[in-house]
C-alpha cells in the first residue's frame, strides 16, 4: 500500500500538479517523510505559494540529510523568507547559494529583492548592479534597479533607466507607473498624471494605478478627477484601506466631513487602528467644532506611542510634581502652553521638556515653569503627559480656552535691538509665505511671496520677511520690482525665536501663512493677519474672523479652493482703511 502512494506522488509530481502531490504526500505518517517526499513536500509547498511550509520542509530537509549545497534547496530556503519577511534567514541561504553558484542571476535577483523588501537599498542596488552590468536587456531587474535609485533620491539616474525602457519596450506598463512614481515625489505632478494616465491605457484592471493618479490630481487641486479615480481604485479592489484612506482625505480637505468620515470608517475596517486614519477622523471632527467626538482620538496624534491620558482630572494633579512633553511641532508647543499657567493655579510643580532650541523662548512664560530639554537630567514626577493632553485634561471647549492678552514676554534688550534696524516712520510689516514642504499639513496651507507685491506698493508700507530656510529663494526675484527687507542671517543665529520675537515686538503687523508665526506672534500680543485655506486646520476654525486661541489674530480664509486672489483683494481693502484711518 505505501509504495502505491508512493508512486502516485511520483506520478503527480513529475506532471507539476503540485497540489495533488502535496495533498497525498500529508496523509503519510511521520516514518514516511523520508528524503524524496521531504523534496515533494518543500517544491510543491512553494509552488503552492505555502511558504510557511516550504520553510517547515525545506530546513527538515537541510538539517536531516546532507543537502546543505542543494542549490534549488537553498532557493527555495531564501525566497520563501523573504517573501514572510524574515530577511535574515532570507540573507542567509542566498548568501550560501551565491558562494557556491555566483552567475545565477535569477537568484541575484532574488537576493537583491531580499534586501529592497527591507528597505536596504544600498545593499540591494550592489545586487541588482551585478545583474545590469553582466546580463544585458534584464528588464525585470532594470526595472527595480530603477525604483531603487528614486527610492536613494537619484531621480536623475532614475528618470533615464524608466525611458530607456520604456523607449525599448513601449508595452511595459510598469515603467510608465513608476515613471509617474518618480514625478509625484518631486512634486511635478502634472507629469505624474501624464504618465500614470499612460500605464493605465495599457493596464486598467491595475486599482494601484488609480490610487496613485487620484492622489496627483488631489495634489493640484482636481478633486472631481481625484474622486473619480479613488473610486474607481476602489471597485477594483475593495479591500484596499489606502484607497479609503485617500477618499476620506479628500473629503475632508473639501469640508464634507461626515462624508470623510464615513471612508475613515470604511478604511478603519480594513486596518484598525492606524494612526494616521484615527488623528485625521479626529481632525475632521474637531474642523467641523465637534469638540467633543474630536477630543477622544485626539490622542493618537503621537502614533502608536501614545499614553492614554483623557482620566487624568485637574484635582489629581493639584500640587503634585508633573512632567510634560512637547508633541507635534514649534506652533503647537507655543499654543498649548498657554494652559501651563492653569497648573500654577493649582499650586503644582510643573516641568516642561522642549527641544533645544525652544529652551529661552519657553523660559519667557513664567519663572515658575522649569524649562528643560531632552537631553537634560529629568527628575522625579508624579504625573507625566504631553502639552497636547491639556486639550482632553481641561475638555476643551471655545470659550473655555484660556485667553491672554500676551503670555510670553521677552527681554527688552530684544525689542530694543530691533528698534534700533527698523524705520518707524513706516508702517512695518512681517510677512511669512511657506510652510516646511512635504508635510500632509502644508498641502494648500503656502502661499508665494509674489502675492505680496501690491501690499508692497501701498503707500509707507515696510514689508520685513520673517521666513527662514524654505521659501527664501522667492526674495530675489520678488526685490527686483518690490520693497522687503529681509534680516534672515541674523535673525535667530544664537538665541532661538528670541530674535523673530523682538523684531516682531516692533511691528505695526504680521501677516503670514500657517505656520508657527502665528503661534509666537499671537503668544506676544502682536497683531496678525492670518491667511489660511478655505477649510483650515482645525486650530483656525470659527464662525467669524477672530481666533479662538489668540484675541489679536483675525482671520482670513479663502472663499474658493485653493485660490488666494479674493484674501489678497480683502488684505489690501483692509490695509487702505486701517492707515486712512492713523
Amino acid at each position: 500500500m505505501m509504495v502505491h502512494i508512493y508512486d502516485r506522488i511520483l506520478e503527480e509530481f513529475r506532471k507539476s500538479n503540485f497540489k495533488k502531490s502535496y495533498d497525498l504526500a500529508l496523509s503519510l505518517n511521520q516514518e514516511g517523510l523520508n528524503k524524496n517526499i521531504l523534496t515533494i513536500l518543500t517544491i510543491s509547498s512553494f509552488n503552492l505559494q505555502k511558504y510557511s511550509d516550504s520553510i517547515k520542509y525545506g530546513l527538515m530537509l537541510f538539517e536531516t540529510y546532507n543537502v546543505a549545497n542543494d542549490l534549488q534547496l537553498l532557493n527555495i530556503l531564501g525566497t520563501s523568507y523573504s517573501i514572510r519577511n524574515d530577511y535574515k534567514n532570507g540573507n542567509y541561504f542566498f548568501h550560501k547559494y551565491l558562494s557556491i553558484e555566483k552567475k545565477n542571476y535569477s537568484v541575484i535577483y532574488n537576493y537583491g529583492i531580499n534586501h529592497f523588501r527591507q528597505k536596504d537599498y544600498t545593499k540591494s542596488k550592489k545586487q541588482f548592479e551585478k545583474i545590469i552590468s553582466e546580463k544585458k536587456d534584464y528588464k525585470e531587474a532594470e526595472l527595480i534597479y530603477g525604483i531603487i535609485n528614486s527610492e536613494l533620491k537619484d531621480y536623475k539616474k532614475a528618470k533615464k533607466i524608466f525611458k530607456d525602457l520604456i523607449k525599448r519596450n513601449k508595452n511595459l506598463t510598469e515603467a510608465f507607473y513608476n515613471l509617474g512614481v518618480l514625478y509625484q515625489k518631486i512634486n511635478n505632478f502634472n507629469l505624474s498624471i501624464e504618465f500614470f494616465e499612460k500605464a493605465i491605457i495599457q493596464n486598467n484592471k491595475n486599482f494601484q494605478f488609480f490610487n496613485s493618479i487620484g492622489v496627483s490630481y488631489q495634489k493640484i487641486f482636481n478633486y472631481d478627477k481625484a474622486e473619480i479615480a479613488f473610486k474607481n481604485a476602489i471597485s477594483l479592489n475593495d479591500q484596499s484601506d489606502k484607497a479609503y484612506y485617500n477618499l476620506g482625505l479628500l473629503k475632508h480637505k473639501s469640508g464634507f466631513f461626515e462624508k470623510a468620515i464615513y471612508y475613515y470608517d470604511q478604511a478603519l475596517k480594513l486596518k484598525p487602528n492606524d494612526t494616521d486614519i484615527l488623528f485625521n477622523k479626529s481632525l475632521c471632527f474637531l474642523e467641523n467644532r465637534n469638540f467633543n467626538e474630536g477630543i477622544n482620538l485626539y490622542k493618537w496624534r503621537l502614533g502608536g506611542i501614545y499614553k492614554d491620558n483623557s482620566s487624568i482630572k485637574l484635582e489629581d494633579i493639584k500640587g503634585k510634581k508633573v512632567l510634560i512633553t512637547c508633541d507635534q511641532g514649534l506652533g503647537d508647543t507655543i499654543l498649548f502652553s498657554r494652559f501651563l499657567k492653569l497648573l500654577l493655579d493649582l499650586k503644582t510643580d510643573v516641568t516642561l521638556v522642549v527641544m533645544v532650541a525652544m529652551v529661552d523662548l519657553m523660559k519667557c512664560i513664567d519663572s515658575r515653569i522649569k524649562i528643560i530639554s531632552a537631553t537634560d537630567n529629568i527628575m522625579r514626577y508624579d504625573y507625566n503627559f504631553s502639552l497636547g493632553d491639556f486639550i482632553y485634561i481641561f475638555k476643551l471647549q471655545e470659550r473655555k480656552i484660556p485667553k491672554y492678552k500676551n503670555y510670553i514676554n521677552i527681554n527688552k534688550k530684544y525689542i530694543d535691538k530691533w528698534s534700533r534696524k527698523i524705520d518707524k516712520q513706516k508702517f512695518n510689516i512681517g510677512i511669512i509665505w511657506q510652510g516646511r514642504k512635504n508635510t500632509i499639513i502644508d498641502e494648500g496651507r503656502s502661499i508665494e511671496l509674489k502675492y505680496f507685491k501690491n501690499v508692497s506698493k501701498i503707500h509707507n508700507v515696510q514689508l520685513i520677511s520673517l521666513q527662514k530656510n524654505e521659501g527664501i529663494e522667492q526674495i530675489s526675484d520678488f526685490k527686483k520690482k518690490n520693497s522687503i527687507m529681509n534680516f534672515e542671517s541674523e535673525l535667530d543665529v544664537n538665541v532661538k525665536f528670541l530674535d523673530t520675537a523682538g523684531l516682531m515686538k516692533n511691528l505695526d503687523l504680521v501677516i503670514c501663512s500657517d505656520t508657527s508665526i502665528p503661534h509666537l506672534a499671537g503668544s506676544l500680543g502682536v497683531k496678525v493677519w492670518l491667511l489660511v485655506q478655505k477649510y483650515p486646520y482645525w486650530y483656525w476654525t470659527s464662525k467669524n474672523n477672530k481666533s479662538m486661541w489668540y484675541d489679536s489674530i483675525k482671520i482670513y480664509k479663502q472663499s474658493k479652493l485653493n485660490s488666494w486672489t479674493s484674501v489678497f483683494n480683502k488684505i489690501e481693502y483692509d490695509l487702505k482703511s486701517e492707515l486712512a484711518n492713523r
